[in-house]
């Protein structure tokens, strides 16, 4: 597995990777945040382990970055405050979990196996009685049988389906699914259109928020 570290202190740094290393991880350190994005431009990371407060370019706008090219990749925040809105920004923005310094590095590995156990027990999401959709393979079925996606109906859905009940703004839609292309290219309602199109089923699970963004809705 492929650790991605961003953390200033160097001691600490230092002391992080070796763990990880002995522990069997593959693990890259940094201590900068335009390096690291350049990092995340270069190679796909299983996890990542990012201090809030780096230098040049913040820990939060970080996760941000990474959660417009990949939403499934365990992201765990340092921070040495325990600021309820560098807390909330946190979550908002796509971490999965956080750690305060001090810490030992047993709290760190606890962490890290009950996040990966979270992420291995349920790939598969059941949207009705007759629909699932694999979130590993990003494979929509209806009554068993396969439903062929193009790229970015296959993204939206997947980011759907990490949102269910919950309102993606449009923001984050054209973020994720655009992957800074332009977006004029194939308009996000033309998506919306063909993705409903899909399901083939007379039932309708995506609904528009009006000013905000949509929202999809299981019906079970």
């Amino acid at each position: 597995m492929k650790v991605l570290i961003i953390e200033d202190d160097i001691q600490l740094n230092t002391t992080v990777s070796d763990f990880l290393r002995d522990n069997g991880y593959e693990v890259t350190s940094l201590y900068d945040g335009e390096d690291g994005i350049n990092e995340i431009d270069l190679i796909e990371y299983n996890l990542y382990i990012i201090d809030i407060n780096i230098p040049n370019i913040n820990g939060l706008d970080i996760v941000k970055y990474i959660r417009q090219k990949d939403l499934f990749s365990p992201i765990i925040m340092i921070t040495a405050s325990m600021e309820l809105e560098n807390i909330k920004t946190a979550f908002g923005s796509g971490c999965s979990e956080y750690i305060k310094k001090p810490f030992y590095l047993e709290e760190l590995e606890i962490r890290i196996n009950n996040i990966l156990k979270k992420q291995n027990e349920a790939p598969i999401i059941r949207i009705s009685d007759t629909i699932n959709y694999d979130t590993e393979y990003e494979e929509l079925k209806i009554d068993g049988e396969v439903v062929k996606l193009r790229k970015k109906e296959r993204r939206l859905l997947t980011l759907f389906l990490l949102n269910i009940n919950k309102t993606v703004t449009f923001e984050k839609i054209e973020n994720y699914v655009w992957e800074n292309e332009i977006k004029e290219q194939y308009p996000l309602r033309q998506l919306i259109f063909d993705l409903r199109k899909k399901f083939n089923t007379g039932e309708n699970f995506i609904f528009n928020i009006n000013g905000l963004g949509y929202r999809f809705e299981t019906k079970i």
